[in-house]
């Protein structure tokens, strides 16, 4: 028998998923024929299939040693190290193929996800776009780049992507899945479902398709169907994490205490210091809360932040030194006053203190768009300040160009914008200079209630970390609140501050106070804002669909010993009465 046989045979077996097989073919091939390098290659793929990562990269290595120049090998190796995340050293063997193998498409596309897995976006998409040219018929490629440029806030540019591997490979579930986010951020909210609707039909199976319905159900309003799409998710996969955390948001104090001894059984197998682990802490500490259990919701809140701030420590340093740089361009000559068709109205605080709120009661007006959390204020500003770059009159004007193109179409007659991006208040001072005649509206609230709400979240991204470190969180506030005083110091009547606790305490006023400062006509829907239709993109979407409450005033009080290093870290002197029992 020759070893073409044994070899054919092992092919074949793997073209059918047949990895047991497989594996048995070419290691009895490699027995024979120890120096053929497609045999250790073949049996790590084998070993992979059988969910053997770890043992199948020894496999590659010594494929790659008896033929350097077989390409296989290095791609294999390079995908199996970006799966079991070691992303850093797969990036350096697929580099080295890319540079002796320049036209190997699978290489420039391997290199791309490990880039976007060490979060280097840019080089990932610039990257993508190489194996594009190479074969500008790979449906993947165009997926992968178009997750890079939504993550990067290149919105249409991403939606181009996504379509165009659509029209490739229309039923392609993980691009389903990826373009309906984008899709929901563009204001397209039916597309957004639909699209996400066809990959869950497609692929009944599929976790991430689910998981992607159900948050969009919840963006959209529909409790009910969201929490029943994330119990199909734990019909699939018991111990999902992502699931149990949002179903903890969604259901009532009865069906948690249910949904209790999931979450449990689920955190006792879930990886040491992982998200998951944070995620399971997060929901069993909401499950608790509901039930009066203080002292176990405590527990496992400090359990998930610690996690969390392991995996995303706060620079406190780093933070201070940014807040001198973007003070440092002030006072700053602002742009020509001119005419503008749309007006901007910026809501801006610190996150969880009612922007999404303030921004759903003016989003309710017919001739105002609210466009949620745009991120090209700090895309454009954020650069030019880390270079030390000088910002005048002409970056001002190309701001107002940018952030235009950044903007989804706003509906037929639309007078003004609403950006709700909290963390706007730091860029404050650029936005009012670019638009001399923008609506700035400063949401407000008690710092414990503020640090209580973040203590008991999971943010996406790394623009929070602060909030998983109590100290960290006072350390930011008192950067928060020196900036803003200088903000009010050089702005005195063009920034509206709100406080959540009035606008909760009378919807009505608050809502009419809003449109004055808007330059507005009050609409009595104002008053109304949790009977949007509009998709809420932000974790407050659960919270906005019900009528205004005030249940959430005050609720530090029964933590305040657990904020206690918060509330000592804040500085008396920028937060006048603030103390760990007295109401400022």
């Amino acid at each position: 028998m020759t070893l073409q046989t044994p070899l054919a045979r092992a092919q074949s077996h793997l073209m059918n998923g047949q990895y047991k097989q497989a594996l048995k073919s070419a290691k009895a091939a490699m027995a024979r024929a120890p120096k053929d390098a497609r045999l250790p290659n073949l049996v790590g793929v084998a070993m992979c299939g059988l969910g053997q990562q770890r043992e199948a990269l020894a496999m590659f290595q010594k494929a790659m040693k008896l033929d350097p120049g077989f390409p296989d090998p290095h791609r294999n190796l390079g995908q199996t190290l970006i799966l079991l995340g070691q992303a850093d050293k797969a990036l350096t063997v697929l580099e080295r193929l890319c540079a002796t193998q320049p036209g190997d498409e699978g290489a420039q596309y391997l290199v791309a996800q490990a880039l976007a897995n060490l979060g280097r976006s840019e080089a990932a998409e610039a990257a993508a776009g190489r194996a594009i040219a190479l074969a500008p018929r790979q449906a993947r490629s165009y997926n992968l780049r178009g997750l890079m440029r939504d993550q990067m806030g290149q919105s249409d540019a991403a939606l181009r992507d996504f379509e165009t591997a659509l029209d490739i490979d229309p039923n392609n579930i993980e691009t389903l899945i990826n373009i309906s986010l984008p899709l929901a951020r563009q204001l397209r909210q039916e597309e957004a479902l639909a699209v996400v609707r066809k990959a869950v039909a497609l692929a009944p199976g599929h976790v991430g398709a689910h998981l992607r319905l159900a948050t969009a159900l919840t963006e959209t309003g529909d409790r009910q169907a969201a929490a029943a799409e994330y119990q199909r998710v734990l019909k699939l996969d018991p111990r999902n994490a992502q699931a149990i955390e949002q179903l903890s948001l969604l259901q009532d104090p009865a069906e948690n205490a249910a949904l209790a001894p999931v979450a449990q059984a689920a955190l006792k197998r879930a990886p040491a210091r992982g998200a998951d682990k944070a995620l399971l802490n997060f929901a069993l500490a909401r499950i608790a809360d509901q039930a009066d259990d203080i002292p176990r919701a405590a527990r496992h809140w400090a359990e998930a932040n610690r996690d969390m701030a392991r995996q995303r420590p706060y620079d406190p340093e780093a933070d201070t030194a940014l807040n001198d740089r973007l003070l440092g361009y002030f006072p700053l000559p602002p742009a020509m006053a001119e005419e503008e068709i749309i007006t901007p109205i910026y809501v801006l605080g610190l996150p969880r203190s009612g922007t999404t709120l303030a921004e759903a009661i003016l989003a309710a007006h017919p001739q105002v768009a609210g466009l949620g959390e745009q991120i090209a204020a700090g895309r454009y500003f954020y650069p030019l300040v880390e270079a030390q770059s000088p910002i005048g009159a002409t970056e001002l004007a190309q701001f107002r160009s940018f952030e235009t193109q950044q903007h989804p179409p706003l509906p037929a007659g639309s007078r003004a914008f609403v950006d709700k991006m909290p963390e706007n208040y730091r860029l404050l001072g650029f936005l009012a200079a670019a638009h001399p005649r923008a609506r700035i509206v400063h949401l407000t609230r008690d710092p414990r209630d503020i640090a209580l709400s973040m203590w008991r979240s999971q943010f996406q991204g790394g623009a929070l970390n602060y909030t998983y470190d109590l100290r960290a969180m006072g350390h930011r506030f008192n950067l928060y609140a020196r900036m803003m005083q200088r903000w009010h110091a050089l702005f005195p009547d063009r920034i509206f501050d709100l406080s959540y606790e009035a606008m909760t305490a009378d919807i009505d006023a608050a809502s009419r106070q809003l449109a004055d400062h808007c330059g507005l006509d009050w609409q009595a829907q104002m008053a109304r804002p949790h009977e949007t239709g509009a998709a809420v993109l932000t974790m407050s979407a659960t919270q906005l669909r019900q009528p205004v409450h005030r249940r959430s005033v005050g609720k530090w009080r029964a933590y305040a010993e657990i904020l206690a290093p918060f509330t000592e870290t804040l500085d008396p002197a920028l937060w006048p009465g603030v103390s760990d029992t007295g109401q400022p």
